[in-house]
């Protein structure tokens, strides 16, 4: 499963792309910063075995951002036009 590469967002005349793969790597980062002081946080605190729960929070979300891909939003109102697609 690979997640959104990137997102064309477009409001009224003015579309742009978005490069979402620039962003993946530092979500990695930060997530690879964060999960350890969260076990050192649940050991301390006595809640070890939370921490799998923590886990599976993480991977569900990963999965859910996955099916995102080919997610498409168009909205068409007299004045204004909003489109987000996720190819």
């Amino acid at each position: 499963m690979i997640p959104p590469m990137v997102m064309w967002f477009k409001v009224q005349w003015f579309g742009i792309w978005i490069p979402l793969f620039l962003l993946w790597p530092i979500v990695i980062v930060l997530l690879l910063l964060v999960m350890p002081l969260v076990f050192i946080g649940m050991a301390i605190t006595g809640n070890i075995s939370r921490f799998w729960i923590a886990i599976r929070i993480v991977l569900a979300a990963y999965k859910t951002i996955c099916a995102t891909r080919g997610l498409r939003i168009d909205i068409d109102k007299e004045e204004m036009t909003f489109e987000i697609y996720l190819p």
